[in-house]
């Protein structure tokens, strides 16, 4: 399989450009709150089938191994395109590797006006890709190939259990970066509340039990990459500020509203989630 290729930094085969088309489908679903399906690639070359993750797949990959985090993110623009590098660290072991990407800022004969987000998401993937043990991988990738294929409905509540087990982790993860970022984006004038009206807004959802796994995935790397680079900090704070002007300017009512109807029942009594939830704004 192609995921057990190690120090493997940017594609160069025919394979790759194939995974690459799939890879830029997932981060536009992503960026426009779509919902990604396709976690495995599979087809046939030279005589052979070809089967890997996307990078979707390898965040999940990542997710479930635990302790794989980006810890650097930089990138260059030039004339016709973006270069980005990532480092990306085993937290466990100690292990880092470094990923790079290179992405075009035309699409074909347009421009493409998510060129800088493919860098990033790219070089990260190349990086983190390094740092998953194959066996992980091949777990993964069997799972997916598996449902993909319909593997039957007798594994149906498993495969349920382990997909809710999986966005709490992700939601976890998101959590985390959030909090180390409260501080940095105070300074800036962003609030929680501020941010996480923001996340609401991006992914159109009224609470974080609306987000899918891969919602709180590309958060989390959205989140990083903020906390670990300046501009990159910068560019979340104008995102926010955007946002939430346009919002006000459409008159969008705010999702404070709702909670109106709840303080009128003073005799329930909130959940332990619900109270964590009303804590953390979201």
């Amino acid at each position: 399989m192609a995921e057990e290729k190690k120090d493997e930094m940017v594609p160069v085969t025919a394979e790759y450009d194939v995974v690459d088309k799939v890879d830029d489908q997932a981060i536009v679903e992503l960026m426009t709150g779509q919902t990604i399906q396709d976690y495995v690639y599979s087809f046939k070359q030279g005589g052979r089938t070809v089967e890997g993750l996307t990078l979707a797949g390898i965040n999940e990959a990542a997710n479930r191994r635990g302790g794989i985090q980006v810890e650097e993110v930089n990138y260059e623009e030039r004339d016709n395109s973006w270069i980005a590098t990532a480092k990306a660290i085993d937290t466990i072991t100690g292990s880092s590797r470094f990923g790079a990407y290179e992405q075009p800022k035309m699409n074909g004969s347009r421009p493409d006006p998510f060129a800088f987000t493919k860098a990033i998401h790219k070089a990260q993937r190349n990086a983190i890709k390094q740092l998953i043990p194959v066996p992980v991988i091949r777990e993964v990738l069997n799972f997916y190939l598996n449902r993909k294929a319909g593997g039957g409905n007798a594994s149906a509540p498993a495969q349920a259990q382990l997909s809710a087990g999986n966005i709490v982790q992700a939601q976890k993860a998101a959590f985390a970066i959030a909090n180390n970022l409260a501080a940095p984006l105070e300074k800036k004038g962003i609030t929680k509340e501020d941010l996480w009206n923001y996340i609401k807004r991006k992914y159109s959802v009224e609470s974080r039990n609306d987000m899918s796994e891969m919602q709180w995935t590309q958060l989390s790397a959205e989140l990083k990459a903020a906390e670990t680079t300046p501009q990159l900090l910068n560019d979340l704070c104008e995102r926010i500020k955007q946002l939430t002007t346009a919002a006000n300017e459409s008159e969008v009512p705010t999702p404070e509203e709702p909670a109106e109807q709840e303080e009128s029942s003073p005799s329930e009594t909130p959940s332990a989630e619900t109270a964590e939830a009303n804590k953390a704004q979201f």
